[in-house]
């Protein structure tokens, strides 16, 4: 960890943002005074080729992409302190704490923020980059506009698929996972939408539509479970909106929007929709639901993995500062 007042490769640290799970992230200013963030791969993942892949991944989605949603990815620097990317900065605060602050969400504030995540959503799939971690805190939000964050467990269409050493390549957060990323599949434009579409539900009802005691039983649900339609906690929300929500985050891939544009598109039309042509059912469980029984082992095999992981960071440091 860096310190306020730091300076690495000419950049000066300014304070400490987040630890993510790949990475440390740092507000820092450059050799001329401007904000920008650092991005340093975690020193317990170092060494790992899928870790590198993805770090190295990130730097390359972001040289490709031109979008004022999308902060550039302006180097990729080398230092003894260790490699780091350099990231625009954005102002502003995460919808996570926007949300948690004012949830639920005025319709019109609410379909402001899901058009603008739509918009470039559509632009990234247009260029073959699927976020495949979109949560409100991957997302800024500033005098109305919004920025999308992160990009470390993004695909870029046509690369070669990586494994990561401890957890394979089931990407993502829980409460916004798509069953096909569950189910560790590598997730595609529907996979973006079907977060989207847990974050619009979100947004209009202040909570996420599955829940569970850990994040496996979260998981658990995304296979099995069916949503409370979000009219039934807020009955003001229009019935075209719901029926949008409903789609996004249908279980098969296939009956949900199969792009980000359609889903705008329906977005700015949803009180001219024909709702007959909706499929809102309750659907059939997934293949590969869990157990309580599965669900708790797998909640102890993860617990001991992590308690794993902590052991080998210490005994790194250790060894590091005896050395």
């Amino acid at each position: 960890m860096f310190k306020p007042g730091d300076i690495i490769s000419g950049y000066k640290i300014i304070k400490p943002l987040s630890k993510g799970g790949f990475s440390q992230i740092y507000k820092a200013s450059d050799p001329q005074g401007n904000p920008v963030i650092l991005k340093f791969p975690d020193p317990s993942l170092i060494g790992d080729i899928a870790t590198y892949e993805r770090y190295r991944r990130e730097f390359a989605i972001g040289q490709k992409l031109d979008h004022p949603a999308i902060p550039k990815a302006i180097a990729r620097v080398e230092s003894p302190e260790g490699e780091f990317l350099v990231l625009e900065y954005v102002e502003g605060n995460s919808l996570r704490a926007y949300i948690s602050d004012n949830a639920p969400l005025s319709l019109k504030e609410t379909l402001s923020i899901a058009e603008q995540l739509a918009e470039v959503l559509d632009y990234l799939h247009a260029h073959g980059v699927y976020h495949r971690d979109m949560k409100p805190e991957n997302i800024i939000i500033g005098d109305g506009k919004i920025h999308i964050l992160d990009f470390g467990s993004a695909l870029l269409e046509g690369t070669r698929r990586v494994t990561w050493r401890f957890g394979g390549d089931a990407f993502g957060t829980p409460d916004y996972m798509a069953p096909e990323q569950i189910q560790g599949k590598r997730g595609d434009a529907r996979t973006d939408i079907y977060a989207l579409g847990i974050i619009l539900y979100e947004m209009l009802t202040g909570a996420v539509p599955f829940h569970g005691d850990n994040a496996l039983a979260v998981m658990n649900q995304h296979l099995t479970a069916n949503p409370i339609p979000p009219r039934k906690l807020v009955p003001s929300i229009p019935l075209g909106v719901e029926a949008i929500i409903l789609k996004s985050i249908r279980r098969n891939p296939d009956e949900r929007y199969q792009s980000a544009g359609t889903l705008l598109h329906d977005l700015k039309n949803f009180e001219n929709l024909d709702l007959s042509q909706f499929q809102l059912e309750p659907e059939p469980a997934a293949r590969g639901m869990l157990t309580d029984r599965q669900i708790w082992v797998r909640s102890i095999l993860v617990f001991i993995v992590f308690l794993a992981v902590a052991a080998l960071i210490v005994l790194i440091v250790y060894l590091m500062k005896h050395r």
